[in-house]
C-alpha cells in the first residue's frame, strides 16, 4: 500500500496539494476494543478521505452503550455520539469482557479480515488480548499489512514495578517488529519506539 500515513490525518476540507489521484480506494479496517470519545472524530476524518474505504470493527460497544469500564471503575456511556459519520460493525465477544487475555475474544475477526479484502488492518487492541492475536494472524495469513502501536510515551510502568520495565525491554522489540508499521500517539512515543530500533 503506497498511501502515506500522514495523509490519513489530513481532513479533506483542507485544500491539499494537487497530485493525480487514482480512482482506487484503499480498504482499511480499524479493530478497536470499544467506542471512545477521542476515537470517533479520527474515524470520521478517515471516513471522509477520498482515497479510503474505511470501516471500524468494534470488539465491544462499551462507551456507546452503558457498560462497566474497568479504567473508571463504574458504568460509562459517553454523552456524545460515538458511532456517527463512519462505517462500523460490532464483532461478538465470546470472552467475559474482563481485563484479561481471554476477556476479549472475538473469533469473528478471523473471517471478517480474511474474507473482506482489506488493504490494511489497523489494530487498536492491546497485545495482552486474544483478539489482538486473532486479528494479527488473520491479517498475516492473507498477506494484509497489520499496523498497531502504543499510546505510551515511556517504558517505565505506571505502577512503578521494576520487573515490568525489564520485561518490556525484552518483549517490545519482538512484539512491535510484528507490525508492518508501528503507530505512536506522540513524539515521545516515537522516540521511545526508535530507541530499541523498532521501525
Amino acid at each position: 500500500m503506497s498511501l502515506p500515513l500522514k495523509d490519513l490525518a489530513t481532513p479533506p476540507l483542507i485544500e491539499q496539494e494537487s497530485r493525480p489521484m487514482s480512482g482506487r480506494r484503499y480498504r482499511v479496517l480499524t479493530v478497536a476494543s470499544h467506542a471512545v470519545q477521542y476515537g470517533a472524530p479520527q474515524f470520521r476524518v478517515m471516513a471522509q478521505h477520498p482515497q479510503l474505504d474505511f470501516r471500524v470493527a468494534y470488539c465491544s460497544l462499551r462507551g456507546a452503550e452503558a457498560g462497566h469500564d474497568p479504567e473508571f471503575g463504574t458504568s460509562v456511556k459517553w454523552d456524545v455520539p460515538l458511532l456517527d459519520g463512519y462505517s462500523w460493525t460490532v464483532v461478538t465477544n465470546h470472552g467475559s469482557g474482563a481485563e484479561s487475555f481471554l476477556g476479549m475474544r472475538n473469533p469473528g475477526l478471523w473471517k471478517l479480515i480474511r474474507t473482506d479484502g482489506f488493504d490494511a488492518v489497523i489494530c487498536q487492541l492491546s497485545y495482552f488480548r486474544a483478539s489482538f492475536w486473532i486479528a494479527y494472524l488473520a491479517a498475516r495469513s492473507c498477506g494484509t499489512p497489520f499496523l498497531f502501536g502504543t499510546d505510551a510515551s515511556a517504558i517505565e510502568p505506571r505502577n512503578g514495578r521494576s520487573w515490568k520495565k525489564v520485561v518490556k525491554r525484552l518483549a517490545w522489540p519482538i512484539v512491535f517488529r510484528l507490525a508492518s508499521q508501528v503507530l505512536t500517539a506522540s513524539s515521545a512515543g516515537y522516540d521511545m519506539m526508535r530507541s530499541p530500533g523498532i521501525p
